[in-house]
C-alpha cells in the first residue's frame, strides 16, 4: 500500500469586494470648509518618525554543493536575487528579515515549482562594504531538496453534497493550469486557484472561496490535490447609482455595466475605468466605487462617486 500524506494548503486568493457607503470619500472630505472627525483624528495623532531605510544588493549568492539543487535552478534563484535591490527599515534586525525572505520565497518558491513540494531552505546574509545607506551582502542558501513530485489527480469538488457546483468540475479542471504528470507547481496551482476565483465572479459568486488539499503519495511520487469550492450565493445587481455626472456623462458609463437584475459580474468594474478612461476624470479609480450586498435579497448598490469641489 503507498505511503499517503494528506497536507491542507492556505487558500491563495480570496476575492474581497469594498464594503458600500463608509466614510466620506477622500475627493469630498477635502472640499469640506471644515476638518471631518476623521482628519481630527488623523491631525491630533503623534506623526510617526520617518524610519531610516537601508538598501541591500546581492552581490553574489553561494549554494553548498552536496544540496543537489540542479545548477539551471541555481543560476535562476542567483540571477533572480541580483536583480533586485531590497529596502528595510534600519532599526530593524534587517539582515535576518532579509535572510528569512530569501530563504521562504527566493530558494524555496523557486524550487517548489520545480517539483520539490517538502523542500526546506535556509539563506544566511553576509554584509560587506557599505555606503551610507547602501550595504552589499552575499547570501549563502542551503536546503534539503526532498523528492521532486509529479503532479497526479486534481479534482475539484463542492464543500457541501447537497449543493452541487455552478460550473462542472470539468470545465474547472481546465482552468488549472497543470496536467498530471508534469512536475507539480505551486505557482501554477496559485494561478489556478485565481482562475477559479475570477470565473466564479464574473457569475456573481463575489464570497466564494477555495480550500485547496494537498495529498502526498510518497511511493509513487506524485502529489494529488481536491479543491474545495464554497461557491455561496449568486447576486445580481439591484441599483446603479452616479454622483457628481451628468445626464449624457450617466447614460454613456451605464453602456458598460450591467444592468439592474443581470448577474453582478465583479470583473467589469475593472474593466469599467479602462474602458472610459477618455471621460472619466483623471484621478478617477477603483476607490471611488462602493458596493454594498444585501444577503436577503442577494443584490448589490452600486455607487459611483465623482464629486469635485465646487468652485470658490
Amino acid at each position: 500500500m503507498s505511503a499517503r500524506r494528506l497536507l491542507p494548503v492556505v487558500a491563495l486568493f480570496v476575492v474581497c469586494i469594498p464594503s458600500a457607503f463608509g466614510q466620506l470619500p477622500k475627493r469630498v472630505e477635502k472640499c469640506l470648509p471644515y476638518p471631518t472627525l476623521a482628519q481630527e483624528i488623523r491631525e491630533m495623532q503623534p506623526a510617526d518618525p520617518v524610519p531610516r531605510r537601508v538598501r541591500m544588493r546581492v552581490i553574489r549568492v553561494e549554494f553548498d554543493s552536496k544540496d543537489g539543487i540542479p545548477a539551471d535552478v541555481r543560476e535562476e534563484i542567483s540571477t533572480e536575487l541580483r536583480s533586485h535591490i531590497f529596502e528595510r527599515d534600519a532599526d530593524t534586525a534587517y539582515l535576518n528579515d532579509l535572510a528569512n525572505e530569501i530563504a521562504e520565497v527566493g530558494a524555496r518558491g523557486a524550487l517548489q515549482d520545480r517539483g520539490y513540494f517538502t523542500v526546506t531552505a535556509a539563506a544566511k546574509l553576509t554584509a560587506l562594504e557599505s555606503e551610507s545607506a547602501d550595504i552589499n551582502v552575499v547570501v549563502a542558501i542551503s536546503v534539503t531538496l526532498g523528492p521532486q513530485y509529479r503532479t497526479g489527480d486534481i479534482r475539484i469538488e463542492s464543500t457541501d453534497s447537497g449543493f452541487p457546483l455552478r460550473m462542472s468540475p470539468e470545465v474547472l479542471r481546465g482552468l488549472i493550469p497543470l496536467q498530471s504528470g508534469e512536475l507539480f507547481n505551486v505557482e501554477r496551482v496559485r494561478a489556478g486557484l485565481q482562475n477559479l476565483t475570477r470565473a466564479y465572479e464574473r457569475e456573481g459568486y463575489v464570497d466564494m472561496t477555495v480550500g485547496p488539499e494537498a495529498e502526498i503519495d510518497q511511493a509513487h511520487e506524485t502529489i494529488d490535490m481536491v479543491l474545495k469550492i464554497d461557491q455561496q450565493a449568486q447576486y445580481r445587481v439591484g441599483s446603479i447609482e452616479f454622483l457628481g455626472v451628468n445626464a449624457v456623462t450617466r447614460e454613456k458609463l451605464m453602456e458598460s455595466l450591467p444592468k439592474s437584475g443581470e448577474v453582478f459580474d465583479g470583473t467589469r468594474l475593472e474593466e469599467f475605468f479602462k474602458v472610459n478612461r477618455a471621460i472619466l476624470a483623471s484621478d478617477a479609480s477603483r476607490d471611488d466605487v462602493n458596493v454594498r450586498r444585501d444577503p436577503k435579497t442577494r443584490t448589490v448598490a452600486i455607487m459611483f462617486d465623482f464629486r469635485t469641489c465646487p468652485p470658490h
